[in-house]
């Protein structure tokens, strides 16, 4: 028997060296077989990522739309941005005192 990493005569293919195969290091990876032995045992108990309960499926788009709002109202605004809720604000403030002119001083009942 040869030693490992060497190459072996075969003798039924007339004296070629067979080529030995070469280790796939992704496949030998721990983080790689961890993975696939996870999603083997969760095919087996049918919790496979696209065949997710409706409810799951909802639920995880709210959580995803509902981090994406979080992270919005944390990056600071522009200036576009900034200057668009200043005119929102004069307009509101406008608005507000226009309605206080229009309205009737005294209610009747």
């Amino acid at each position: 028997h040869a030693e490992p990493g060497t190459y072996l005569a075969a003798s039924d293919h007339s004296g070629l060296i067979e080529p030995k195969k070469l280790p796939n290091p992704v496949r030998e990876s721990s983080s790689h077989q961890e993975l696939h032995r996870e999603l083997l045992f969760s095919h087996r108990r049918g919790l496979l990522p696209e065949h997710k309960p409706e409810l799951q499926k909802v639920l995880e788009s709210r959580r995803k739309k509902q981090m994406k709002q979080q992270e919005e109202l944390r990056r600071p605004l522009t200036d576009l941005e900034e200057e668009l809720r200043k005119r929102q604000q004069m307009l509101q403030q406008v608005c507000g005192k226009q309605q206080q002119r229009h309205a009737p001083r005294y209610k009747l009942y």
